[in-house]
């Protein structure tokens, strides 16, 4: 309990500085839209795997997106990450660059209850041959927890215009800038050995800021038109998951064929042919997982101060259009769904598929004046990793482990329902692809006092990103984007032994 508390701690010491550089997640034009970029919720091995997550399953990770996925749950679980990207925006005549850097995720994962079980253990003993069947003690999860702190959306972009008129040069300018972060409590429950249920509470919160400058200049007299809104937002947003698990073996036949050639006899040479069959069995793992997101209302205080300003004023004076002190409304997150499978082969290969979908054209009360359509994406990850079991032992020191170097990637296609209209009058939504490639480098330590076998990993993940177009004066963006996430497996709770 000690360590939960300091892991909460440290969380409400985190949470000011991550909400503060919450506005330097992007520089992307297309964050003016709505609350502005939504962040994939995921960490550094899904997004290795083009962001799927249904269908993942794991006793040593925690896998965001499906509240169900962390019944899985064995081991206490520390993840966090931090990213580096670098974009490009482009148009058909220019180009401009761009670099961020922040914190990704931060969150922790836990078993609350464990069912005792008793099995057999039939392993071999010291000298090959077989030991007594003895009973041991172990445990199977039946409710784990996670708790954590990320990036729900993030806005950052700004442009200039300026065009000549009868009354002087017209600039306008403009800048949005803020997000939303997302707290989240998610618990999984088992069930029984095949099916789990989820349910993850979210409260969303953050701020936008809209500023505009409408700027004249006449015969060396300016005037100019300040108008800047803030919108402080607050809301509970609730996720719902479900997973089902599969067990099977594939059957394979090894023939082993052994020749002996024999000696000439009477001219003739007799081979001898010794067959063997070994039947093998292989196993495959099948995960499927769906997830509802609910329609979440979030409160929000709007203030907003209009001032005209010109060099007329001979004290530099200013004229109060506008101001609005904190006036209280509702807006809403529409609901939305995804699902998705997993196939594990052999412990070693794994192909997983996602398709979710975000209903935007149903938006009740939008936040700004912005048209949408529903989004969708489809995400199709593969991985690797030589090591069947992460538990064999070095036989030449006995208590070392192998642990291999593990291999994913991924693609997937996204229309992110955020339309923009083009120099033609055409409107279309948003598009991008994007693909990835990632690594784990884990790192195995047996637990002391219980002898299990704990595993920490570091996921490092490179994404490339495409989105929008440069036709009829549209811009499109090329970001190169690098997560690394560490996730650390520990055991609590555990009654120590002494001798």
């Amino acid at each position: 309990m000690i360590k939960i508390k300091k892991f909460v701690f440290f969380l409400t010491l985190l949470s000011p500085a991550f909400i503060a550089s919450a506005q330097n997640n992007t520089h992307s034009p297309y964050s003016a839209r709505g609350i502005g970029e939504i962040e994939q919720f995921n960490g550094a091995y899904n997004k290795a795997l083009g962001n799927v997550s249904n269908g993942i399953r794991s006793t040593r990770f925690i896998s965001f997106s499906n509240p169900a996925s962390i019944a899985a749950l064995k081991q206490v679980v520390f993840d966090f990450g931090f990213h580096a990207e670098s974009g490009q925006s482009n148009t058909s005549n220019a180009s401009r660059t761009y670099y961020n850097g922040n914190f990704s995720y931060i969150t922790l994962g836990f078993p609350v209850w464990k069912k005792e079980i008793l099995v057999k253990d039939t392993s071999k003993g010291k000298n090959g041959g077989t030991g007594k069947t003895n009973i041991i003690k172990t445990y199977k999860t039946i409710w784990s927890s996670a708790l954590g702190l990320t990036p729900y959306s993030n806005i950052g972009t700004s442009y200039f215009k300026s065009q000549d008129t009868t009354y002087g040069s017209l600039i306008n300018f403009y800048a949005k800038s803020g997000g939303l972060s997302r707290f989240f409590l998610m618990n999984g429950v088992n069930l029984n050995k095949n099916i789990s249920l989820g349910l993850n509470v979210s409260y969303v919160f953050g701020q936008i800021r809209n500023n505009q400058v409408f700027f004249i200049q006449d015969s060396g007299v300016s005037r100019a038109l300040y108008d800047e809104s803030i919108y402080q937002l607050r809301g509970f947003k609730f996720d719902f998951g479900l997973q089902s698990q599969h067990h099977d073996t594939f059957t394979k036949r090894i023939t082993i064929t052994k020749r002996d050639t024999i000696r000439e006899v009477g001219g003739k040479i007799t081979v001898n042919v010794q067959t063997n069959t070994i039947i093998k069995y292989i196993p495959i793992k099948f995960v499927w997982g769906a997830t509802i997101n609910n329609q979440a209302r979030l409160n929000y205080d709007l203030s907003r101060l209009a001032v005209n300003s010109s060099n007329y004023y001979s004290f530099g004076g200013r004229d109060t259009v506008i101001n609005q002190k904190t006036t209280k409304n509702q807006t809403y997150l529409p609901n939305g769904f995804s699902a998705g499978f997993s196939i594990r082969y052999n412990n070693r290969w794994l192909f997983a598929m996602d398709y979710s979908s975000t209903m935007w054209a149903n938006q009740k009360k939008p936040l700004f004046a912005d048209v949408f359509t529903n989004s969708s994406q489809l995400s199709v990850g593969l991985g690797y990793k030589p090591d069947i079991d992460v538990e064999t032992m070095d036989k030449k020191t006995g208590d070392r482990f192998k642990a291999n170097i593990e291999y994913r990637m991924g693609f997937r296609l996204n229309n992110t329902g955020y339309n923009f209209k083009d120099n033609k009058g055409i409107i279309s939504p948003l598009k991008e692809s994007g693909i990835s490639f990632g690594i784990g480098i884990p790192k195995l330590r047996r637990d002391p006092y219980t002898r299990q076998v704990l595993k920490s990993m570091i996921n490092i993940t490179g994404e490339y990103i495409h989105r929008g177009t440069t036709t009829n004066g549209m811009v499109s963006e090329d970001l190169l984007k690098l997560t690394i996430g560490v996730t650390l497996g520990d055991i609590w709770f555990t009654r120590r032994k002494f001798n």
